[in-house]
């Protein structure tokens, strides 16, 4: 898709968001839109690295590195930043250049180039609160970059990293509630988040306990009840 039918699409579901009014169909429209800008950043950063490319005049053997998008992060916090953590092997070998970070009041965009022949980026975008872009700053780590971002409103707690979480939160929180009248129900939405938002191993543990319930069930003992997980 292009770059220009992104961002009409971004534009639709802005004014749909707007409108809506049930949490779910909230949800379903803020999930897609953070899709959509997700794939505007990763266009971008794309034809800013060709860009770059041509205008260092680069020769073909570097023209064949791609662009692997990281996921996977860990995030901290003190009163003063909300602090990154991106796990990728030997980028203390890479020069201040070769590693650059965009900022946002309200996004950053880590690109690092020709790391063991591959250029990595991870894009954050639609952060829970503003942040100061000028005293923002990294550090490269042994096989880490450490990101610091700078809130603008120093002492502000974050109990998310961006506002797509934030919403997320709310809807499974509002689900819950829904379900408060009904302890089975309850029971079954509880253990589906816990399943969702735990490490390995928490939902290793809850995909045990619900296969032994469902072998009990088969075998006509009590199953315990924790549904379709």
């Amino acid at each position: 898709m292009s770059l220009d039918e992104l961002k009409a699409d971004v534009a639709e579901l802005t004014k749909l968001l707007e409108e809506a009014q049930r949490a779910r169909v909230k949800g379903i429209l803020t999930q897609a839109k953070a899709e959509a800008e997700r794939e505007i950043v990763n266009l971008e950063m794309k034809a800013r690295i060709a860009a770059e490319r041509l205008a260092a005049g680069t020769n073909g053997g570097d023209a064949k590195r791609y662009l692997h998008e990281l996921t996977d992060y860990g995030w901290d916090q003190s009163a003063k930043f909300v602090k990154l953590f991106i796990t990728l092997n030997g980028v203390q070998n890479c020069s201040e250049d070769d590693v650059v970070i965009n900022y946002t009041e309200t996004s950053m965009q880590l690109h690092v180039r020709d790391l063991n022949g591959k250029d990595y980026g991870l894009t954050v975008n639609n952060l829970l609160h503003p942040i100061d872009i000028e005293k923002s700053y990294r550090k490269l780590k042994t096989d880490m970059v450490a990101i610091y971002l700078k809130k603008a409103d120093e002492g502000q707690n974050w109990d998310v990293l961006t506002a797509i979480q934030k919403r997320l939160k709310q809807k499974q929180d509002s689900d819950l509630a829904k379900d408060g009248e009904n302890p089975e129900n309850a029971l079954v939405n509880i253990m589906k988040k816990m399943y969702n938002d735990g490490d390995s191993k928490t939902k290793q543990m809850i995909a045990k306990a619900w296969t032994e319930s469902q072998e009990k069930a088969r075998s006509g003992g009590n199953p315990g009840n924790f549904g379709d997980l």
